[in-house]
């Protein structure tokens, strides 16, 4: 009887699975301590200023944030040499999809994205009646923009390019991206979800600010979660023209961000010694987990984010199972229909030692049974 109740978009959505919660492993398995390399998550943490920040924040929380987070959109602005009114504040990038989905899916509304990726593209579109296109990857596992330019009707209102790609870490090249964009109808808005830009590290890359810049009909996304290592406290941000940002201002609720995330997120933008230094030594650890991973047989997809898509060459529910048992979390690919394939967190060295010594003893252990 209860379900009769429900909106019938309801009906059709699938809750996000995120990675499985350090809490319920050590309960589950009475263990001490689990490494987690299935979320994303900046293993090193937030700077040590964003933290003071965020706890002298706390002395003045039973004060409203102030709704349109001013200081942090000017200071961005600044940063990205934008005007603080082309940047809105929300709780965080999926909060942004949802905002657009809100302003701008109607019943009907066809929305393109390729798959597998980000699993809210979906959900939004399906919530709000819209029609979700999916064309797979190529063969490289990057966004097929012919496809996606084949697959646009006149029904089509977004198109979401997860840039780089969530779960695979590749990235568009800016030459094809533009060349994409200038191809795009217009009545199309072109949404670039870039929650994970800052850890590319190709030179002279254009990010969809830029792109935003050269007056292009795109929102490119932004988040203090992951590079910033501010995810429990839920703050992104999107940048786009005032045109584009209007309808999303009119359905974001008035107090969506709060203090305590908008001071972490000031003061971490101002911690550039910190930022570098964290940086570099993802970079390095990147590379020395990357050779690890391929000595041990595994196949290890080139990522321009802080994780790495790797193809395990097995079932990995079951390597998941053996990691977790000994106190380490990787995300399977199985949701995504990728049954070989995981994704893993880029983690500290210590991290990262405890991941390579675990799989190198499954390893073993396998051989010791055949």
């Amino acid at each position: 009887m209860t379900k009769k109740m429900w909106r019938n978009e309801v009906k059709y959505l699938t809750p996000y699975v995120p990675g499985k919660p350090i809490e319920d492993v050590r309960r589950e398995l009475g263990l001490d301590e689990v490494i987690r390399l299935a979320s994303n998550e900046n293993p090193i943490g937030p700077s040590p200023v964003a933290l003071r920040a965020m706890s002298e924040a706390l002395k003045d929380s039973w004060l409203y944030p102030e709704p349109s987070c001013r200081e942090l959109r000017e200071k961005l602005g600044v940063k990205y040499d934008v005007s603080a009114d082309k940047i809105i504040v929300a709780n965080g990038a999926d909060h942004i999809i949802t905002l657009i989905g809100n302003a701008y899916i109607n019943s009907g509304d066809e929305v393109i994205y390729c798959k597998p990726t980000f699993t809210s593209y979906r959900e939004i579109t399906l919530l709000m009646g819209g029609i979700p296109i999916e064309i797979p990857l190529n063969k490289d596992f990057e966004a097929d923009l012919n496809g996606i330019l084949n697959a646009i009707t006149s029904k089509t209102k977004l198109i979401f390019i997860c840039n780089p790609n969530n779960p695979t870490g590749t990235v568009v090249k800016n030459d094809e991206l533009e060349s994409f964009l200038n191809q795009v109808p217009d009545g199309v808005l072109v949404i670039l979800d870039e929650a994970y830009a800052e850890y590319i590290s190709i030179n002279g890359y254009r990010s969809g600010i830029d792109f935003v810049k050269k007056g292009y009909p795109v929102i490119t996304i932004r988040t203090f979660s992951k590079f910033y290592g501010l995810a429990g406290v839920r703050i992104g941000y999107a940048v786009s023209s005032e045109a584009y940002l209007e309808p999303l201002l009119a359905v974001k609720q008035t107090f969506s961000v709060n203090r305590i995330a908008i001071a972490g997120a000031l003061a971490a933008l101002d911690d550039i010694e910190f930022l570098n230094k964290m940086l570099l030594e993802l970079y390095e650890e990147k590379e020395r987990l990357t050779i690890e991973l391929q000595k041990m047989g595994f196949v290890v997809i080139n990522s321009q984010a802080n994780f790495l898509f790797v193809d395990m060459k097995q079932e990995v529910s079951t390597l998941f199972n053996k990691l977790m048992k000994k106190g380490i979390l990787i995300r399977p690919c199985s949701p995504w229909s990728l049954k070989t394939f995981s994704r893993i967190t880029i983690g500290t060295f210590d991290q990262n030692n405890s991941l390579i010594n675990a799989l190198k003893e499954i390893q073993q252990e396998m051989l010791s049974v055949k």
